[in-house]
């Protein structure tokens, strides 16, 4: 009887230990890859602009072909938005909607993922000595929630791979055009 009493407060411990802790660490989290791209801007710009054409391009495209994908607003730039429905668990359901554009230099993208949270996105293109370097970033807000904020811990690692994985596809996708 007295292992599991020690048994219980060790456990109970660790779960304060864990919950106090995670209130301490970053509530912000930043995510940024780039890839140099041979090409200008504008050759790249149509891809990332376009809801469109980033679905030729996405890391996450190919993790599920059963994605069910729907647009609106105008073809690409300001106001071009779109939403996604998966199954699976790597891709889930969400919506993007461009929210500013800078013809040939940025983008800048608010994000939705039902049921777990949101966060903003960007593209940045700026000139390169081999052609455009084209940076790919994503921001959220982890808030109060400690469990949230251990799950911040591992988002470089997590997005990052998707997005060196995206940005090298389009890289292939542009520098073949």
């Amino acid at each position: 009887m007295r292992f599991i009493k020690r048994f219980l407060l060790t456990l109970v411990v660790l779960a304060l230990l864990f919950l106090i802790v995670g209130f301490f660490l970053p509530q912000q989290q930043h995510v940024e890859r780039s890839i140099t791209i041979a090409a200008p801007a504008a050759a790249i710009y149509q891809h990332v602009a376009s809801p469109r054409a980033f679905t030729q391009w996405s890391p996450w495209s190919n993790i599920d072909p059963d994605m069910v994908t729907e647009f609106s607003g105008p073809e690409s730039g300001k106001g071009a938005a779109m939403t996604w429905k998966s199954d699976h668990p790597n891709v889930g359901s969400g919506s993007s909607t461009i929210t500013g554009a800078v013809e040939n230099q940025k983008l800048d993208f608010v994000l939705d993922f039902d049921g777990e949270g949101g966060g903003t996105s960007f593209f940045k293109l700026a000139p390169a000595t081999d052609g455009t370097q084209v940076t790919w970033g994503f921001d959220a807000d982890m808030g109060n929630n400690p469990m949230m904020r251990w799950f911040g811990l591992m988002m470089d690692k997590w997005v990052g791979t998707d997005y060196e994985k995206g940005l090298n596809s389009l890289k292939s996708l542009v520098e073949e055009n």
